[in-house]
């Protein structure tokens, strides 16, 4: 292996070893190419880069699916820095299907390569990454410039790159690159030519004796024998796919069914290729490449079509223009259609594309309102105001600006009427003003004599809590509870700070009067990134979730950078187990008390690898009645629950989803890692 300063790895005769373990031997006397991998892999002081390269047919694909799948392969005995993190095969792949396999791999949501680097750089844990076949994508030297290079800069990133000789693309990786590894398996170095003897006699009995293969025998050739189906064991277990030689990606049209049933990674090779030419794609082309990382996962047409029509926005506020999209509303009722099979229903969206008033830009936190707003949602972003919208149609009502505007992780709205919010820094601040005093209070007597009050005290209380978090810790998240407000802070603990329940103060006193609860729980390992809380009432009338007054236990929902989802009942003992566990960060959390006899709450919860997974709970402790899942696309911002819908907020739309029937087939779906 030749480098710009690094040594290459060694090798046994019996196959590559790792700390005592011996692994499976990569076949046609490939065992010293494979040992200079591994060996790359494990020296610290390796170039970043490792290149393989050679002519078509010497067997590159095979020995990274070797990598892969063995050499890769992670137990407690083995050496963690052979831990391969993702894979991309590159074949008939575009620049963002390529950015969106790595990131499905890495358990990231990224729009564009950009979002992806941005995220790979922030998590300064090793990062292993293999491309197979850059030669045969579509864009090869766009992906070197705009994915690979830029990966490169990253300290803790390595990149394996299989790229066929003297290819335009793998001349400018090469050229971009001074301090890198390159393995040629042209270079004879890298076979032991007994091996390979012994290996194409086994593999093709039938030609050994052939003048090409004895000549293949004695001079250990990398010909196209050595990439032959027939010969080697087929990689496509573990890469996915086959060698092909590339052509310019198609469709056999641009509507609704071939959208839900063509190869997705060619649809978004496609549409970029017509950006590219400048040609308009359509709104069905815009939502594609919004959602196009849930789109090329493994689905049913019906549920690539719900994507498709969560993503699309309102056929109303979309500009469009003259003598094209003629169709106007009618790919979205195809979409509708083809999506009627799936457990959701999307009742509107909005996107960044509408010319209405309904898009608010980009979502960074939602709250259902409270006592004036009651019936209304809070929302925030990245102008650092606050706006309240009508749920239904997402008309908006108000707008309230804060006194330092910036940008905003949480918004809540106090008992009170007053809404809050939390920035980045873990300062809580009013957006808009105080509400007028309720209770015993009003009028010119509530504005003279503060003590009739009845949320002052849990108001300056909760404006007050950054100064007085235990330790000095930073607060991360922010929700309302019936009778207060709950917090997150960045050491993975959960404070509520909540009025005393009428149950355990029986003192007739002003509620102004009484003392307030100040309880801490430890519920997370790191940062806590989202909560969600709800009141189930016990013998209270219905409508009683919003009578903050209503009697019952507080339940919290709390999410954090451990990718556990944890349940705190205020004032007892936390579940031991987590409600969820992923090893993936927690992103939005979201909770309210079901509308009908069936569901006593339902809870919705999304991780930073973009699913969101919404559950109802049956009116019995535990009583499971749904589960259904849903992947917008877009990395996921904040959820909402609000009656039998669910509104997810991302930075390119904001969409509301009703819960339809779940199938029989999908009613006890597991979460899936």
């Amino acid at each position: 292996m030749s480098t710009g300063g690094a040594a290459s790895g060694g090798s046994s005769p019996d196959g590559p070893s790792n700390g005592g373990i011996r692994l499976r031997k990569p076949g046609a006397g490939r065992e010293p190419a494979a040992g200079a991998l591994i060996g790359w892999l494990t020296d610290p002081d390796a170039p970043r880069l490792c290149a393989l390269t050679g002519p078509a047919g010497a067997g590159k694909s095979h020995l990274l699916a070797w990598l892969v799948e063995y050499g890769g392969t992670g137990s407690e005995r083995s050496d963690r820095r052979r831990q391969v993190h993702a894979v991309a095969p590159l074949a008939e792949r575009g620049l963002r299907g390529a950015a969106w396999m790595l990131a499905d791999d890495l358990g990231i949501t990224a729009r564009a390569p950009d979002e992806l680097i941005a995220a790979v750089a922030a998590d300064t844990r090793r990062t292993v990454l293999v491309l197979p076949e850059l030669h045969s994508a579509y864009v090869p030297v766009d992906i070197v410039e705009r994915l690979l290079l830029p990966l490169l800069t990253v300290p803790h990133v390595r990149i394996v790159v299989e790229s066929r000789s003297g290819a335009p693309c793998t001349d400018v990786l090469l050229g971009s690159v001074a301090f890198r590894a390159v393995l040629d398996l042209a270079d004879p170095r890298w076979t032991d030519r007994d091996g390979f003897g012994r290996w194409a006699a086994s593999a093709a009995p039938a030609a050994a004796a052939t003048d090409e293969a004895a000549e293949a025998r004695d001079t250990a050739d990398t010909s196209d024998t050595a990439d032959t189906t027939d010969g080697y064991p087929s990689p496509g277990r573990i890469l996915g796919w086959l060698p092909s030689p590339p052509a310019g990606p198609s469709l056999p049209s641009f509507d609704v069914d071939a959208l839900t049933t063509a190869d997705p990674h060619h649809v978004t090779a496609w549409l970029e290729e017509a950006e590219r030419a400048g040609e308009f794609i359509g709104e069905l082309g815009r939502a594609w490449l919004c959602a196009g990382q849930s789109l090329c996962r493994p689905q049913d047409p019906a549920s690539r079509a719900l994507v498709l029509l969560a993503s699309m926005g309102d056929v109303t506020s979309v500009p469009r223009p003259v003598n094209t999209d003629p169709q106007g509303a009618a790919p979205r009722t195809r979409l509708a259609e083809a999506a009627a099979a799936r457990p959701w229903r999307v009742v509107w969206s909005r996107t960044r594309h509408d010319n209405g008033p309904g898009w608010p830009g980009p979502v960074a936190a939602l709250s259902p309102g409270t006592a004036q707003h009651t019936g209304r949602i809070l929302l925030t972003g990245h102008m650092g105001d606050v706006r309240i919208y009508d749920p239904d149609g997402w008309s908006p009502r108000a707008r309230l600006s804060t006194v330092r505007p910036r940008h905003l992780t949480a918004v809540f709205g106090l008992p009170d009427g007053t809404v809050s919010v939390l920035d980045e820094w873990g300062q809580i601040h009013v957006a808009g003003e105080i509400a007028p005093p309720v209770g015993g209070g009003g009028g010119l007597r509530g504005l003279i004599d503060a003590s009739t009050d009845e949320w002052r005290p849990l108001r300056e209380a909760v404006l007050a809590f950054p100064g007085e978090v235990p330790g000095g810790a930073r607060l991360t998240a922010a929700c309302a509870v019936p009778g207060g407000v709950v917090f997150g802070d960045e050491q993975g603990r959960v404070h509520a700070v909540v009025r005393k329940p009428p149950d355990s103060d029986p003192d007739p006193a002003p509620i102004s009067a009484k003392p307030l609860q100040r309880l801490t729980q430890p519920l997370h390992e790191g940062p806590v990134t989202a909560l969600a809380g709800i009141r189930i009432a016990t013998n209270s009338p219905s409508g009683a979730e919003s009578d903050w007054a209503a009697e019952g236990p507080i339940l919290v929902y709390s999410g954090g950078i451990d990718g556990r989802v944890r349940l705190w009942g205020v004032g007892a003992d936390p579940l031991r187990a987590p409600v969820h566990a992923r090893p993936h960060s927690v992103t939005a959390l979201a909770a309210s008390t079901g509308e009908d006899s069936r569901s006593s709450a339902v809870v919705a919860v999304a991780w930073a690898d973009g699913l969101v997974v919404h559950e109802s709970l049956g009116t019995d402790a535990g009583d499971h009645v749904g589960l259904r899942q849903f992947r917008p696309g877009p990395p996921v911002r904040a959820l909402c629950c609000t009656g039998r819908c669910l509104l997810i907020g991302t930075d390119e739309m904001i969409a509301a989803l009703s819960t339809a029937r779940i199938p029989r087939s999908e009613s006890h779906l597991s979460i899936p890692l």
